[in-house]
C-alpha cells in the first residue's frame, strides 16, 4: 500500500447549531462545527451546504507518499483557476502533509475549491453552494378553466422565507397573496411552500417560480402550469366526428351524382322493350289481316 495515497479531509465550516463561537466583525458572530471525511482516491469531491455568509477553513491531509519527502508543494484553485498567492510549501509531519486555508465565503465566493499537490496526482475538490431543490417536474401541471390548483415546492433546509413569482419568460412578477386574495393563496411551513391559484383562466398558464431565500442567496425551482378549457379533451373526438361526417357526406354526394345515370339506363332499357313489343304487335296484326283477306278471296 506504499503507493496508495490517502486523504483525510477535515472541514471546518460555519453552522448556527454549533456551540463553539468565533468573532467576525464583517460577518457578525458565526458559529463553527467540525465535520470529518475520509477518502482514498486521486480525486475526491466533497459537497458542502452553505446557507449563510461565513468563514470556512478547508484542510487536506495527504499521507503515504512514496519516499516520504520532507516537504511537498500545494496550491488552491477556484472553479479551475489557480488562486493568487495560494501556493505553499507543506512540510511532513509524522508522514502527514497537512494543507489548509481559510476562505471568506459570501454569495459571489460560492463555487468549487480544490487543493492540489504538485508532486502527486491527488487533489480534493470542495463544492460550496446552496443546495438546489431536487423536486422539479418534467411535465406541466394541467388544470381547467374555473378550477383551482395547488403548486408545491420543498427544500432540504428551511429558508429564511419563501417567495413565489410568475414569469412571462422575460421578467419575474412577484405574487402577493395578500393583495390578490381572490386569485392566490400562499402557504408556508418550514421547508415547504404551497401556492394555490384560484378561479383559473387561460391567462394563468405559464411558469411559476418558487424561491427559497437563504441568508447567503436564494435558490429557485419552477412549476409549469397549463390551463385548458373543458372542451380541450374532447377535441380529438370532435376531429374524428368531423372526419366521419365529411366521409358520410361524400358518400351521399357520390350516390346522388350517380342516381340520374342509373335512371337513364333503366329508361333506355324500357324504351327498347316497348319498341320490340310494338313491332311484335304490329307484325301479328298484319299477319291476322292477311289471313282474313285470303279467307274472303276463297
Amino acid at each position: 500500500m506504499a503507493n496508495v495515497r490517502h486523504f483525510i479531509l477535515i472541514l471546518l465550516y460555519c453552522d448556527r447549531i454549533s456551540t463553539e463561537t468565533t468573532s467576525s466583525p464583517e460577518l457578525n458572530n458565526v458559529t463553527t462545527r467540525k465535520a470529518f471525511s475520509r477518502g482514498q482516491s486521486h480525486a475526491i469531491i466533497e459537497k458542502l451546504a452553505i446557507l449563510t455568509p461565513q468563514y470556512i477553513e478547508l484542510i487536506c491531509n495527504l499521507t503515504e507518499i512514496p519516499n516520504n519527502p520532507s516537504y511537498v508543494t500545494g496550491y488552491w484553485t477556484k472553479d479551475g483557476q489557480e488562486i493568487e498567492n495560494s501556493e505553499e510549501t507543506v512540510n511532513r509531519d509524522n508522514e502527514h502533509y497537512i494543507f489548509k486555508k481559510t476562505f471568506r465565503i459570501q454569495a459571489t465566493d460560492l463555487g468549487n475549491y480544490s487543493c492540489i499537490f504538485r508532486e502527486t496526482d491527488a487533489q480534493v475538490t470542495f463544492v460550496l453552494d446552496v443546495p438546489v431543490m431536487k423536486d422539479k417536474r418534467d411535465k406541466p401541471v394541467v388544470s381547467y378553466i374555473g378550477d383551482s390548483v395547488v403548486l408545491v415546492c420543498k427544500h432540504k433546509y428551511t429558508p429564511d422565507t419563501w417567495s413565489w413569482y410568475k414569469t412571462n419568460y422575460t421578467e419575474k412578477i412577484l405574487i402577493n397573496g395578500t393583495a390578490n386574495p381572490l386569485n392566490y393563496k400562499i402557504f408556508i411551513k418550514k421547508n415547504e411552500t404551497k401556492l394555490t391559484v384560484l378561479n383559473l383562466t387561460e391567462e394563468d398558464s405559464g411558469k411559476y417560480i418558487c424561491s427559497a431565500e437563504f441568508d447567503i442567496k436564494p435558490t429557485e425551482s419552477y412549476v409549469e402550469l397549463k390551463v385548458l378549457s373543458y372542451i380541450e379533451p374532447l377535441k380529438p373526438f370532435l376531429v374524428i366526428l368531423f372526419e366521419v361526417i365529411v366521409l358520410v357526406a361524400l358518400i351521399l354526394l357520390w350516390e346522388k351524382c350517380n342516381k340520374p345515370q342509373h335512371h337513364d339506363c333503366v329508361a333506355t332499357e324500357n324504351d327498347v322493350h316497348t319498341e320490340q313489343t310494338s313491332k311484335l304487335t304490329g307484325d301479328s296484326n298484319g299477319m291476322e289481316t292477311t289471313a282474313r283477306q285470303r279467307k274472303l278471296e276463297h
